[in-house]
């Protein structure tokens, strides 16, 4: 390859594949962290209020109302909380 002519890898990012690269780094944000957090503890929730919802949901044939009936609501807000974490966890740049 001539060193003339532009490296069509480093189209995008230069220096891609250079081992000397320069990269400064950077401090762990508080926010990445705590978004790792909600991620973890949204997805529990989920999962806790999808299983335990819908499980006494359909083992409840007669209709009645119980506290395990309850866990359902888990779900929507689980998932707001995982979402919430991602979205921050992009924002602070994975980190």
């Amino acid at each position: 390859m001539n060193p003339q002519q532009d490296d069509p890898r480093e189209e995008f990012e230069p220096g891609v594949e250079n081992p000397h690269r320069f990269e400064p780094k950077y401090a762990k944000s508080g926010i990445g962290q705590f978004s790792k957090v909600l991620i973890v503890v949204g997805a529990i929730m989920t999962t806790i209020g999808v299983i335990g919802g819908f499980s006494a949901m359909f083992l409840m044939k007669d209709g009645s109302h119980s506290v395990f009936l309850d866990l359902l609501m888990l779900a929507p807000l689980g998932f707001l909380m995982a979402f919430t974490g991602i979205t921050g966890w992009v924002i602070s740049g994975g980190k």
